[in-house]
């Protein structure tokens, strides 16, 4: 089981509809997929709740901080393809639980405004992982095309990788949310695009292209019925 853990020392950055829009690309794209929710505002929990049944599954765990270790245990949770992990932001709290699950973390993903403030807050707690040995990927939520941020970006650059892949800001993850969906279940939505490029990129990251599938067993052939004789044929009708 892959996991990907998804962190950020600043709140309202957009962990959550990260974590659920990815899960939702990956169950698209025909992987097993959970989810856990680490953060006590649950909002990935009420998500997980509302999502349809027209939708592909994602099998959704609240986990409280004292059972995190169920996250990184072999036999913690029931295994899937992949395990989408959303963080609080006050991981300071709990120093020995967060650096269990970067250790066992496959991805390591810190969303990010990409506005002074916010790239103040996460430069320090990108170079706090990397000095334990992790490789943090840097994701721009809110991204406004329009908006010079080069100089956020050289910032964050300092202290970790930065995903080319940016999440703009639309109100329909919003809406798509309040109702269980991610963005990639809406038909024709350039937001799903989006998100299906930023899965396309974990894709390359994790080194898998398509869910492991189980070898088919194909059924033994059965010996096919010896062929009645035509003379044994006309005999049975004239019976």
């Amino acid at each position: 089981m892959l996991r990907i853990v998804i962190s950020s020392p600043k709140g309202g950055c957009g962990k959550t509809n990260t974590a659920r829009n990815l899960a939702a690309a990956a169950a698209h794209d025909g992987f097993t997929v959970s989810t856990a929710d680490l953060d006590p505002q649950r909002t990935l929990t009420r998500w997980a709740r509302r999502r349809p049944g027209d939708v592909p599954g994602i099998v959704h765990y609240q986990v409280d901080w004292m059972d995190a270790e169920a996250l990184t245990a072999n036999d913690g949770i029931e295994p899937s393809d992949v395990l989408f992990i959303d963080t609080p932001p006050s991981i300071e709290a709990h120093p020995v639980e967060m650096r269990r699950l970067i250790t066992v973390a496959d991805l390591i993903l810190v969303p990010c405004r990409a506005s002074f403030d916010d790239v103040e807050s996460a430069v320090p707690y990108l170079k706090a992982l990397r000095t334990s040995g992790a490789k943090p990927i840097v994701v721009i939520n809110f991204s406004r095309p329009r908006l010079n941020v080069a100089a956020e970006k050289g910032m964050l650059l300092t202290a970790a990788e930065l995903c080319p892949i940016e999440l703009g800001e639309r109100a329909d993850y919003n809406r798509a949310g309040s109702k269980g969906y991610g963005l990639v279940d809406v038909t024709g939505h350039v937001g799903g695009d989006e998100i299906r490029t930023l899965w396309a990129f974990v894709k390359q990251r994790l080194g898998i292209e398509r869910p492991p599938r189980q070898v088919e067993v194909k059924p033994k052939p059965q010996p096919k019925p010896k062929a009645r004789s035509r003379k044994r044929e006309a005999a049975h009708g004239a019976a």
